[in-house]
């Protein structure tokens, strides 16, 4: 019945789409950023096994350089658990904030 009220006071479709289908849609749309973000930092399957992490630094993502630190010639375990534990805050921060603007999308906040 929304949009039949909306089209009754002659609002715009762009209007209805800001006002009503994108605060419907809002609360699914943050979950589903937040999975594909947490799934950004998880790539590294993909790529070692399309690409082995090359050519060159083309496909270099946060995974993939700290495999190459911790296991291919470097052996420096040490830096590579604290850049893990960096992308973990990272990671923790970002669900944070998505979650925060969930609730307030839901008037939890």
């Amino acid at each position: 019945y929304l949009y039949e009220a909306a089209a009754i006071d002659r609002a715009s479709p762009w209007f209805q789409f800001w006002r009503i289908t994108l605060p419907q849609v809002m609360p699914l749309l943050l979950i589903a950023v937040l999975f594909r973000t947490i799934e950004a930092f998880k790539s590294f399957d993909l790529v070692m096994g399309l690409t082995g992490g090359g050519p060159g630094d083309a496909t270099e993502l946060v995974a993939v350089n700290l495999y190459r630190i911790a296991f291919q010639g470097q052996w420096r375990t040490g830096y590579a658990s604290a850049l893990a534990y960096l992308i973990l805050v990272v990671i923790i921060a970002i669900s944070n904030v998505y979650i925060r603007n969930l609730n307030k999308v839901r008037g939890e906040a």
